[in-house]
């Protein structure tokens, strides 16, 4: 990738938002789905939004609502191993309800 095309994907969301929701519940690869797509609309200028409580919380709005930060999802993959390997079982939505950066 050269540096004008580098620099041009950094500024393809500019004034654009996403909304990231799951069902809750599991779906393998699901959790690196979710970090994929607030990084790359991180990356490139994008606003990306948590929504909770599916649907219901897209309409109800409010608090159901907050912005993804890089670091709401920095740890994600590790912590959902680490819990996985207790024997607990967490999804995307959980988990961003745990985070306090969310």
């Amino acid at each position: 990738m050269t540096h004008e095309e580098h620099h041009a994907a950094k500024t393809l969301g500019i004034g654009k938002a996403i909304a990231v929701l799951t069902s809750g519940g599991d779906a393998q690869g699901m959790n690196a789905a979710v970090r994929a797509v607030v990084r790359v609309g991180i990356f490139t200028g994008a606003r990306v939004f948590f929504v909770h409580e599916g649907y219901q919380g897209l309409v109800d709005g409010g608090d159901h609502i907050r912005e993804a930060t890089w670091e709401s999802v920095s740890m994600m993959l590790q912590l959902l191993s680490s819990l996985k390997i207790r024997g607990h079982k967490f999804n995307m939505q959980c988990l961003v309800k745990a985070l306090p950066s969310c």
